[in-house]
């Protein structure tokens, strides 16, 4: 999985298949992931930070005292980063992760086709569901770009011609 901050913002395919037959399979962004991770760390109890020390990972984390000393919790000084957040959500997971662009995904739906285990291929199934959107978000990208390429030319155009 790529760390670039264009996966923040930009849509992709988030699978976690767990040791059960429990798993899931949606479609959202970055932004979306890390809320995840967030949320879960609040219902389970389990905090992003010990999970992070354990994988010796820096987690700027700093304790919290009340005026009279007495101790409130820890902040994180930094944002959690994407590639953070699948971990966490995978720690108790068989499978876990967050597909961007298209071609890991069909790579990751031709793994789960080749192995014998009946929810792999439930999870392919549904993975290949998601595939389509990839060609929009990518269609929109690219007009807007030719848009943006538009608006440059003119702007020269009009710089110089004096």
């Amino acid at each position: 999985m790529t760390s670039h901050n264009e996966n923040h913002d930009n849509p992709g395919i988030f699978v976690r298949l767990f040791d059960s037959n429990a798993y899931e399979v949606l479609w959202l962004d970055g932004h979306g992931v890390i809320e995840m991770a967030t949320s879960e760390e609040s219902f389970t109890g389990d905090r992003i930070t010990d999970y992070l020390s354990q994988q010796n990972v820096e987690s700027y984390a700093r304790d919290i005292y009340s005026p009279w000393g007495e101790f409130e919790g820890v902040a994180v000084l930094r944002r959690l980063t994407l590639h953070e957040s699948v971990h966490y959500l995978g720690r108790g997971a068989r499978i876990c992760a967050f597909l961007r662009p298209k071609i890991q995904a069909v790579r990751f739906i031709q793994g789960l086709e080749k192995g014998t285990n009946p929810i792999e291929h439930q999870i392919a199934a549904e993975v290949r569901i998601y595939l389509h959107r990839f060609d929009e978000t990518e269609t929109d990208r690219t007009t807007q770009s030719g848009i943006f390429r538009m608006l440059e030319e003119q702007l020269l155009s009009i710089t110089t011609t004096k």
